[in-house]
């Protein structure tokens, strides 16, 4: 559970601070010139994406799930498995794609994506953290009091 603890304590930092960032934003134009938001919201995007893949990783290694086949394959176990929701699935299907894109291909960043993750979507990883604490963790805890 450790290892859950402390990817899931940076998971919630990182959309701590995509958070204070996208609050600080008024438009669009504003993001795009600004090169130090840019990198920030890219690099912190990154990380809370691979937070949620390093938690399900554990997830399935740790409840002998079947082994996927990539990143997004990774999500599709959970949701198989009723640990995610179909609805949290949407948005971390499209984000494992990102994730790549981030890691390996500046040069294909598309700022409005970044963009409308920040001012819409930093709610989806809520969703991510409460079906894991719900569906995972909670369930966990029942298991070991139970014994």
């Amino acid at each position: 559970m450790k290892s859950i603890d402390k990817k899931l304590k940076d998971l919630k930092d990182r959309v701590r601070r995509l958070r204070e960032l996208a609050n600080t934003l008024r438009t669009f134009e504003q993001y795009q010139k600004s090169l130090n938001d840019k990198d920030i919201a890219e690099r912190n995007l990154q990380v809370a994406i691979e937070a949620c893949l390093d938690i399900s990783k554990i997830i399935i290694s740790n409840s002998d799930l079947r082994e996927p086949e990539d990143n997004k394959g990774v999500f599709k176990v959970l949701a198989e498995a009723g640990i995610l929701s179909e609805e949290c699935l949407k948005f971390l299907i499209p984000m494992a794609g990102a994730r790549n894109i981030l890691v390996h291909g500046y040069d294909q960043v598309d700022d409005a994506v970044v963009y409308g993750v920040l001012k819409k979507r930093l709610n989806d990883f809520d969703l991510f953290l409460k079906n894991i604490t719900i569906n995972y963790i909670n369930n966990l805890k029942e298991k070991y009091q139970d014994k």
